[in-house]
């Protein structure tokens, strides 16, 4: 039996415009059972995010906590103090994703904005 079972669902409808897409019962397995889980209080300056504690980096659910529109939230690889984001989330929105090895960072479009991060030790 696998150690980690997710799936993915998305459905879009605009006017005449439908698309779906379901990735279910995806399974993989893990070396490690090591996580870290933190929630962000995000300003609009780079914060790294410390996976330091971490052997290998593998799956990671990252989620807007705010509710306001304008409070998005990026994500992405940290090279010294560059921020090359990959992931923004709309207030609300979530994403899941494997992490390759290297720093990661998240800032805000406005202060005061929430992230959540889990990551799973791959």
């Amino acid at each position: 039996m696998a150690d980690l079972s997710f799936s993915v669902s998305a459905l879009v409808s605009k006017g005449a415009f439908s698309q779906s897409f379901n990735a279910a019962n995806m399974t993989a397995d893990i070396s490690s059972a090591g996580m870290i889980a933190l929630t962000l209080n995000l300003n609009t300056a780079t914060t790294e995010i410390s996976t330091a504690t971490m052997g290998s980096l593998g799956l990671c659910y990252a989620r807007n906590l705010s509710t306001a529109t304008t409070h998005t939230v990026s994500f992405g690889r940290l090279n010294g103090t560059t921020l090359y984001e990959s992931v923004r989330l709309r207030a609300g929105e979530a994403a899941m994703f494997r992490l390759a090895a290297g720093s990661y960072a998240a800032k805000a479009a406005v202060a005061g904005s929430r992230l959540l991060i889990n990551v799973i030790e791959d």
